[in-house]
């Protein structure tokens, strides 16, 4: 995972798990912390992340944390989602 941040924005970009460790809690923990560790962060306003659009799991997945889906990014291939603190 990379974490690029702005201001008031942080974007997540590639939030993997290696599918030999998928549905054992590791994602969901990792990213947890993350979350955890911006939101610590008075400065930040928005958290954003990407993901496949055709992919129901990660969706399913990243609202679970809170994440709203906002459309298409600019090339049409990524769906962008946002928390907004």
């Amino acid at each position: 995972m990379w974490v690029a941040e702005a201001p008031e924005k942080v974007s997540i970009w590639r939030f993997m798990v290696d599918q030999r460790f998928q549905k054992t809690g590791i994602g969901r923990a990792a990213l947890n912390l993350a979350l955890n560790e911006i939101k610590a962060n008075d400065k930040v306003k928005e958290i954003e992340i990407c993901y496949d659009p055709e992919n129901p799991v990660a969706k399913d997945f990243y609202s679970s944390f809170g994440f709203q889906e906002e459309g298409l990014v600019e090339d049409g291939e990524d769906m962008l989602a946002v928390i907004k603190l």
